[in-house]
């Protein structure tokens, strides 16, 4: 009776300690690295960028000279039919007009040579020169006929808003009108230089922190060789850019200031717009 009980203890004995099977443990999904332009592509994109800079900045800028007299035009009439200012603010406004006239067609080309290079390298590089070419040529005539072009309508279908009965005109004194003129100039002055040298000056540092960003990324090594290729005609830009810029801000907060708390002032306030551009800089530089 013994013996024959043994076994069938020692079957339950073996199967008691039996071990489940060790469990794979899961595999963590391979990583997507970043795929490459090819040789061809990254050419492509480098053709782009210069058809798109070239075409961008000769449309643009011709026309904005196109219509410039035009919008000057509609601008002093405008300005000669509002009620709502009177002669002395209107004379200083029309003598303040033609600087920010002249200033408006190099802004235009100063921008549209940094719009058209990155636009066109990008096009370039998806869908080749040509078509590059024909989508810069398309924001060329978008400028044209939905940017300068309704400036131009909207000037023309100005109606100056007519004085309420009782209301005067709001207008400036003489003297005030000659501070408005020199704050200006001075704002356009300060603005100009100060924030074209801060760019100037930090550009180097921009230029290694663009190198640094693009380097470090999980871009491919021909990415990484051909955007690096577009730093420096962007870092040419930048300088321009920030004398043009900065001469237009000057212009009309030195009018401003002049006129309402004086000269000194005004040159207080341009002052610290240069102060101001280089902090917001030099932190958006940091390491």
């Amino acid at each position: 009776m013994i013996t024959a009980t043994l076994p069938r203890f020692s079957n339950v004995s073996r199967a008691t300690n039996q071990q489940p099977p060790a469990q794979t443990p899961p595999q963590a999904p391979p990583q997507e690295t970043e795929k490459d332009w090819t040789i061809g592509q990254a050419l492509s994109g480098l053709g782009g960028a210069v058809v798109g800079a070239a075409i961008e900045t000769v449309g643009n800028t011709a026309s904005s000279l196109y219509r410039a007299p035009e919008a000057v035009y509609q601008s002093y009439k405008a300005l000669y039919n509002t009620q709502q200012i009177g002669p002395v603010l209107k004379t200083t406004i029309a003598v303040l007009l033609p600087a920010a006239a002249i200033a408006t067609p190099v802004l235009v080309a100063l921008g549209s040579a940094g719009y058209g290079l990155f636009h066109g390298f990008q096009e370039g590089v998806e869908h080749g020169v040509g078509s590059a070419a024909r989508e810069c040529g398309k924001d060329v005539k978008k400028f044209h006929n939905e940017l300068s072009g309704k400036l131009i309508d909207e000037l023309r279908k100005y109606e100056a808003e007519p004085l309420q009965p009782g209301e005067k005109p709001y207008d400036i004194h003489v003297i005030e009108g000659g501070k408005a003129v020199v704050g200006a100039a001075a704002g356009a002055a300060i603005d100009g230089v100060g924030i074209g040298l801060v760019t100037l000056g930090q550009t180097p540092r921009g230029v290694v922190k663009a190198y640094k960003e693009i380097w470090k990324s999980d871009m491919g090594p021909v990415q990484k060789v051909t955007l690096s290729v577009l730093v420096p005609p962007a870092a040419v830009l930048a300088a321009p850019l920030g004398v043009v810029g900065g001469a237009l801000y000057g212009l009309a907060i030195g009018a401003k200031e002049g006129y309402t708390n004086g000269l000194g002032s005004s040159v207080k306030k341009t002052g610290e717009a240069v102060k101001d551009y280089y902090d917001a800089t030099n932190e958006a530089l940091k390491n």
